[in-house]
């Protein structure tokens, strides 16, 4: 009993009753002490990855029981009042420890609030100019994300199958290429639908995938203690709240509205059963969750807050009001803005990676990237604190501590390189319109980790397929991007576009329409030739003057379309306008 209740006190402390010091017995059972404490921290570590929190509560008491069932006689009764001692020692240092860091953090932060008095913090332009075209290198990027996404849904070549628990879960690599795809489209391809809608679309079928949300039955069972095999209803944000703003973000890009329709998402379970949704069910299911969260925000998995899980999520909740003039953001951001300054910044002013709800913890990993990142969505809920957030994060990119700084593991694949942490931190100074720090990163990312081109597409070997898709974001928006996306209304009136095009036979670098009349730059992806598109958004029967290689005035059909031939070598200009 003795064993057994020391056992309680610490994970494997109970072998310590059997450890008598000048016995055979004493080794044997000071190596289970520690392999005890090992284990539980395994299990912590296993409970972070997976929302496991019955994996170390298990660990704990299975090691009490078996220590209370492996010793002999000669016990070790000293360990009775020297353990507990030894704990309280222990908690008595550690106390010390967080009084000490808890001043350096208070002096931190008053070294922060005087660096920032001296700042000017400037909000991102809400209504820039038209954005230039994208590079001939930026093209051959972007062939990276269409490639994947063009493909058969139920096809997944090229992406990355490592887990689907955490960080390179396939669910994340449809979601960024979404996203990058989504403002490209939004700044540089406004014009251009064929298949680049066709790409979002497919993004967002592929995550009706089982493969993609089975993991979700599993976690639910050992993190709620539920066999839920419904992804959608509780505590899956990194699903259900991420998918919303990937939807979100694409109709509002591409002015879509495929998925509003009721039973537009159908997740089709093995045993036959099919929960249906729509982007309004999802953004209601997330509305309802911020409302009653204990915390202001939500579990991203069971019993585990990431703040900035909640401010994608939260992305979708507000580009969804602004399209559809709703307000369930009106009454949600109060509480989220509060709990977010409150009860997810650190002392010192910096954003807290996670907390478990259940037990308060908080550790601290990831680096400068988990303080950069989160300012690219939070330009889009509350600029004034992304811009605050952005300012104090700048400070650890610059050239002579970036490498310190910044995680040296690649999140979308785990392997040993910062090709992910510079992808996302230049992400967000794009956003944040600070093009020094944003170009700086990308250049080290490409000296750290050259990209390579095949058959006019340009990937980076040792950089995961989320870094890919972080990247062409940031080479593609600009300051204020993500937040013109999210918060701006839909536009009520379209002209001419292009709204069928081979791919990749043609390479859109940039396609505006202003003044009735349409301007794009395209390049041919597949060698020189005639290629033939259709133009859209006519008015039926209209004369319309269309200049390319050559000058020629064509008809608009009855349903306000035109097809024409290009001749495509090399970039290629194209203007469609009313010839009266």
């Amino acid at each position: 009993m003795h064993a057994f209740a020391l056992g309680l006190m610490g994970p494997g402390f109970g072998f310590l009753m059997w450890a008598t010091p000048g016995t055979p017995s004493f080794a044997p059972h000071l190596a289970l002490w520690i392999a005890g404490m090992a284990a539980f921290a395994g299990a912590v570590v296993f409970w972070f990855a997976t929302g496991a929190i019955v994996a170390p509560i298990l660990i704990w008491v299975a090691e009490a029981v078996l220590a209370a069932n492996c010793g002999d006689e000669r016990a070790w009764p000293t360990a009775v009042w020297i353990t507990p001692v030894g704990i309280i020692a222990a908690l008595d240092v550690a106390l010390v420890l967080a009084v000490v860091s808890g001043q350096h953090a208070t002096a931190e932060r008053r070294r922060a609030n005087a660096y920032l008095a001296g700042c000017r913090c400037e909000p991102s332009p809400v209504s820039p100019p038209p954005a230039g075209e994208l590079s001939r290198d930026d093209l051959r990027r972007m062939r990276l994300l269409l490639d994947r996404a063009l493909q058969p849904i139920d096809d997944f070549e090229g992406f990355e199958w490592i887990d689907q628990f955490q960080t390179a879960a396939i669910r994340y690599q449809s979601n960024f290429i979404s996203y990058a795809l989504s403002i490209a489209q939004a700044e540089r391809l406004p014009a251009f639908q064929a298949y680049l809608s066709k790409a979002q679309e497919n993004l967002v079928l592929k995550q009706m995938d089982h493969r993609v949300w089975r993991y979700w039955r599993l976690e639910s069972l050992w993190g709620n203690l539920r066999d839920d095999i419904d992804p959608v209803p509780r505590d899956n944000i990194m699903f259900t709240g991420f998918l919303a703003t990937q939807i979100a973000l694409f109709q509002a890009a591409s002015g879509s509205r495929r998925f509003d329709a009721p039973r537009s998402l159908s997740f089709r379970h093995p045993s036959g059963r099919v929960f249906t949704y729509s982007l309004p069910e999802l953004v209601d299911v997330l509305a309802a969750g911020f409302r009653r969260a204990e915390l202001g925000l939500l579990a991203c998995e069971p019993n585990w807050v990431y703040p900035l899980c909640n401010m994608i999520s939260a992305c979708s909740i507000r580009a969804y009001d602004a399209g559809s003039g709703g307000a369930h953001w009106t009454r949600i951001a109060p509480t989220f803005r509060e709990s977010l300054e409150s009860d997810f910044l650190c002392c010192d002013g910096r954003i807290v990676p996670f907390v478990s709800s259940a037990v308060g913890l908080a550790p601290t990993v990831g680096g400068a990237v988990m303080q950069s990142f989160p300012c690219l969505f939070l330009d889009a809920l509350f600029p004034d604190i992304a811009r605050r957030q952005w300012l104090l994060a700048r400070r650890e990119l610059t050239p002579a501590r970036l490498r310190r700084a910044l995680w040296p593991i690649d999140v979308g694949n785990y392997r040993l390189t910062r090709a992910s942490s510079y992808a996302a931190s230049a992400a967000a100074a794009t956003e944040m319109g600070d093009e020094d720090i944003a170009t700086h990163l990308l250049d080290v990312l490409e000296r750290d980790c050259p990209e390579t081109t095949c058959e006019d597409v340009t990937h980076r070997p040792r950089a995961s397929l989320w870094a890919h898709a972080v990247e062409f974001l940031a080479r593609a928006g600009r300051e204020g991007s993500l937040h013109r996306l999210v918060v701006q209304q839909p536009l009520t009136a379209r002209g001419p576009f292009i709204s069928e095009a081979a791919y990749p036979d043609i390479l859109p670098a940039s396609a505006h329409t202003s003044g009735g009349a349409l301007h794009a730059v395209l390049y041919p992806g597949r060698g020189a030739g005639i290629r033939m598109l259709t133009i859209g958004g006519l008015d039926p029967g209209r004369s319309y003057f269309v200049r390319a290689c050559d000058e020629r005035r064509i008809i608009a059909d009855h349903s306000g379309e035109m097809r024409i031939d290009i001749a495509l070598e090399n970039r290629t200009e194209l203007h469609v306008a009313p010839s009266d």
